[in-house]
């Protein structure tokens, strides 16, 4: 993304829980070709309220969950044509709007509004269905910012930072770019998706995937980026086969060959419209278009999420995308409520 950064979550500072550790991995210095022009080009628009701080601890781990009866996650991805997205504001009600949707996937943090990782039993009551298939459910992770508000975070980072954590961004403080390629910040991520996955979730969903636009200082950037997210699938994929890996934004990565089996899915904002009812330029929504049109013919299929609030532009923007063959959303930008799908 070149716009400022995702997700401002609410803070989540639980001193007895940051935990930071060193690790070595694979970087890569492979050149990428290029995208498309406009492609990365998006807002970071759901930044995250602030909130309550309320230091606890941590469930114990559970199993991660089997694959519903003998149909593949993969197939119950691409027969999904409904999805939400939320990532704050789960007091009181948790994962009960969840439950109670029709959606057949959703995308909520990897924990509740104080960042304790969601039970593997509530995460398996809201995946529930009557009389059908468990609903996906895919837990929210950035891959490629720092954010003073998480679980890992440690207090003297912002005066004696790990060579990782570069600057932080003005627009949203408290987030903060990294050095993604960087092996003691992947392995905090992986602990954090090891955490994830304890709790049941079907897949991840990754932002801050286009972090390589924010990183020119790093001529292998992108090549970096794929390196990590790949690193992520086998990472995952070793402890459950199925897992599945689903990048938000920078479409244009599909073109790169070691991309492909790395990644299940396509979620991508703001194709039709920029938060909040803006219509995009029509060189973007060609760009992507034509992105989309090869994540489909790769059996990969893509999810889009609009920003608008009106009618008769809501349905609009519905219809739009269903005829291009994608599986919208339409939302607020704060993503703090799961709104009704269509």
């Amino acid at each position: 993304m070149t716009r400022p950064l995702l997700s401002a979550l609410a803070v989540r500072l639980l001193p007895g829980l940051l935990l930071v550790a060193c690790a070595t991995g694979p970087n890569a210095d492979t050149q990428l070709g290029t995208s498309g022009p406009g492609v990365d080009v998006q807002l970071d628009t759901h930044r995250k309220a602030r909130r309550p701080v309320r230091p606890q601890p941590v469930p114990s781990p559970e199993p991660t969950l089997p694959p519903t009866g003998s149909v593949t996650r993969q197939t119950r991805l691409n027969d999904a044509r409904t999805w939400g997205y939320q990532l704050t504001n789960y007091i009181p009600a948790r994962l009960e709007p969840v439950a109670a949707s029709s959606f057949d996937l959703v995308v909520v943090d990897a924990g509740d509004d104080f960042g304790v990782p969601w039970p593997t039993a509530e995460v398996r009551a809201a995946a529930a269905r009557t009389g059908q298939s468990d609903r996906l459910t895919l837990g929210y992770l950035s891959i490629g910012a720092a954010e003073s508000y998480r679980p890992y975070w440690q207090p003297d980072w912002k005066t004696n930072p790990p060579e990782w954590l570069l600057q932080e961004d003005p627009d949203w403080p408290g987030s903060f770019n990294v050095a993604y390629w960087h092996p003691d910040w992947q392995a905090t991520v992986l602990r954090s998706l090891d955490r994830l996955m304890d709790s049941g979730f079907d897949g991840v969903y990754m932002d801050l995937v286009d972090a390589y636009d924010r990183n020119p200082q790093n001529p292998a950037a992108q090549a970096d980026m794929i390196t990590w997210v790949c690193r992520i699938a086998a990472h995952a994929r070793a402890r459950d086969p199925e897992f599945l890996i689903v990048p938000q934004n920078a479409s244009g990565l599909i073109h790169d060959a070691r991309y492909v089996p790395c990644v299940n899915a396509l979620g991508n904002e703001e194709t039709f419209m920029y938060a909040m009812n803006t219509p995009t330029e029509p060189e973007r929504q060609t760009q992507l278009l034509a992105d989309y049109t090869q994540w489909k013919a790769l059996g990969k299929p893509v999810f889009t999420i609009e920003y608008a609030d009106r009618e008769p532009l809501i349905t609009e923007l519905y219809d739009r995308a269903r005829a291009a063959g994608l599986v919208p959303y339409v939302t607020v930008r704060e993503v703090n409520v799961l709104t009704p799908g269509r």
